[in-house]
């Protein structure tokens, strides 16, 4: 599955729309089926640059085709987003 520019808009768009203290994953998920959508804090993927930025979150596109997920900046081999939230 890729994620094309229109969704990653789409998940850019919603996610201004959450506010900071609220859980966007439901919304996300409900909104983009087969997606695939997790979390973490910022700091935690600090060596890693971010696709793009929404609000106070980076986004990184997630290679899920195998056992092991990785980062890509391929969006073509991205099956999900890694919403990164800055406190």
């Amino acid at each position: 599955m890729a994620v094309s520019p229109e969704q990653l808009a789409h998940v850019c768009t919603l996610l201004g729309r959450t506010a900071p203290a609220e859980n966007p994953l439901p919304t996300l998920r409900a909104a983009l089926p087969g997606m695939v959508f997790t979390r973490c804090d910022a700091s935690d993927m600090e060596s890693e640059t971010p696709a793009t930025r929404a609000g106070d979150y980076d986004l990184f596109l997630v290679d899920n085709s195998d056992h092991c997920w990785r980062i890509t900046t391929d969006p073509q081999h991205a099956g999900g987003v890694v919403i990164a939230a800055h406190r």
